[in-house]
Parts: structure tokens; sequence; C-alpha cells
């Protein structure tokens, strides 16, 4: 009886899946510049992407809630018994945020549970630049039109859409919550099997919070590598902070 009533759950709970986009075939360059730390495991190429969906928004905390309501899911902070988890985040909790302190973990099980699963970095990049070759994709500089960051979000995600979107039609690709990435994919900076690596910026990043090394810009915020003073991007599976959530692909 009560594997039914579960099942019952599940399928109500996921009703309503998330919108995705249809992302079409092509090639675009992605890398690092050869006097970043990052060209050691992301040098610049042409990386050829098959036609793929992605999500319209990162996952949302409605979104979220109705998987753990029909499935009992616990993410790896709640299980550690930390005092921040992704329903106790530190600030006003409201249903149209990115859901956060996720791992790469709770992004799968997530992701897997509509059906789709995190994408890889070359999917990600690809779909966030929507065929733009500029450092973001509306530009070189930051616009507080298309993203949240530091500056302009209350230091607190913000409900997801209120931005302007690439012209792929995808929303907060930049700002707002890290997404995690997979490793594996026709190019990666994610060298070590089972880790991943968080993309994109987020609500708390300032966008060059460093000042210039041997007359390179120390961006935090864009659509390459998070971190590029590093030479891989490795982050344990288990890693979650208040700003890592997650967009899924299929």
């Amino acid at each position: 009886m009560r594997a039914a009533w579960l099942l019952v759950a599940a399928a109500a709970a996921f009703a309503q899946k998330p919108e995705f986009v249809r992302i079409p075939a092509g090639a675009f360059t992605m890398g690092c510049e050869a006097a970043e730390p990052c060209a050691k495991s992301l040098p610049k190429k042409v990386v050829a992407v098959a036609a793929f969906e992605m999500a319209k928004y990162e996952v949302t905390v409605a979104e979220f809630r109705r998987f753990v309501r029909a499935t009992g899911y616990r993410t790896d902070a709640e299980k550690a018994g930390e005092a921040r988890t992704w329903r106790s985040p530190d600030f006003r909790l409201s249903d149209r945020q990115p859901v956060v302190f996720l791992s790469l973990n709770d992004a799968e099980a997530y992701c897997a549970s509509i059906g789709a699963r995190v994408p890889v970095e070359a999917e990600w990049e690809y779909a966030s630049r929507a065929g733009s070759t500029t450092y973001h994709y509306w530009g070189e500089e930051i616009d507080g039109r298309y993203l949240w960051y530091f500056g302009n979000s209350k230091e607190r995600p913000m409900p997801v859409g209120l931005k302007l979107p690439n012209a792929w039609g995808l929303f907060d690709v930049e700002g707002n919550a890290m997404e995690w990435m997979r490793g594996g994919g026709p190019h990666t900076s994610i060298t070590k099997e089972g880790t991943g690596s968080p993309r994109g910026g987020s609500y708390a990043m300032c966008p060059e919070p460093y000042p210039p090394v041997n007359g390179v810009r120390q961006r935090m915020m864009g659509l390459g590598p998070t971190f590029r003073g590093f030479e891989n991007s490795n982050f344990r599976r288990e890693e979650r902070r208040y700003d890592f959530g997650v967009r899924c692909a299929r």
C-alpha cells in the first residue's frame, strides 16, 4: 500500500516538469588563454556539440521541494546534520529562487528524477553562449540587466527569469546560482573522475575582485571556468555552498 502511495505522490509531484529549450548542434571555441593556468586542462580549441535540450531556468526551491516530498530524498548537507541547507539557507526563502546548498550528488539525483542529467561543461558553455563569442553572452563587461551578482542581488538568490535571457531563451546562466557541471564530454577542465565543477558565477560574487596579474584581468563572473587561476576544476561531489545549484540537460 505504501509503495503504491509513493508512486501516486511521485507522479503528482512531477506532473509539472521544468521547461526545456532545444539547443541546436554546432561548434564553438572553448578554453582558456595560454597565459592562464586553466589552459593546462582546458586549452583553447574548437569544440563540436550535438543537439540536446537545456532547462530554461535553474532548478527552483519549489521544484526541489516537490522532488523531496515525493521521494523522501535527503541532501548531503542534511545527512551531515549541517545547520544551513536548501531548507534553511540563512536568507529569506521563496519558491522561485534557485535552490542552493546542493552537492553534485544532490544535483544528479534531482535531474535523474525528471529524466534529465547534469550537463557536461561543453554543453553548458555552448548553450549559455548561444552563438556569442564575447566574455559574457551579452558583451565584454558586466551588465545588471542580464544577471544577479553581489552588486544588485541583496546578498541572496533572486527569483529566476527576471533578467534578460540569452539568444536561445535561457535565463540566469550567469549570476544567481552557480550551476553544477559533471566531467566528460568533448572538452573539460574536470580532470579527476567522479568530481564536478560549478560555473556561471553567483549572486554573491564580485565581477572582478582582484587586480590584474601579469596584465591578465582576474574575473570571477563569466562563461569559462570559474577559477581560471587553477589548473583544473575538480570539486568534490559532496561539496555544497550557499550559491551552488543546478540546471538540468537532456
